[in-house]
């Protein structure tokens, strides 16, 4: 098998980067999750629709709650939630489904571990004939 080592190299260090990322988003579900209560002081009612399709109303609730990843986005408006429950549910779907991308690119760099153990052996052999 000829193996182009750069190339790997590069999805190696790609990978790594890809794991850093979702930690770093894990640990930005869990500090970007707040309560959050209603200006009870505007002149206008403002309202929004939660996760679970229900319209929150600014003069009829009095708190709701926000998921904020806005690590790449310091501008970026967090998620809104009428209710700790809906906001629990996002965020456990959200850390499910980065648990499993992060066991995705552990497997890989695992399997290129593999092939590079291979590849030091056979280059280790190859040079003891010589």
């Amino acid at each position: 098998m000829d193996l182009n080592y750069s190339l790997m190299m590069s999805l190696d260090y790609s990978l790594m980067m890809d794991l850093t990322d979702i930690e770093l988003k894990l640990e930005e579900l869990d500090a970007g999750y707040k309560k959050k209560y209603f200006r009870k002081d505007t002149k206008r009612v403002w309202s929004f629709k939660c996760y679970c399709e229900v319209k929150i109303v600014s003069n009829v609730a009095d708190e709701y709650f926000i998921v904020s990843m806005t690590r790449k986005n310091p501008n970026a408006i967090g998620r809104r939630f009428c209710s700790k429950e809906c906001a629990d549910i996002y965020c456990n779907e959200q850390r499910n489904k980065l648990i499993v991308e992060r066991e995705r690119i552990i497997g890989e760099r695992r399997m290129m571990r593999e092939v590079y153990e291979e590849a030091e052996r056979k280059f280790i052999a190859i040079r003891g004939k010589s």
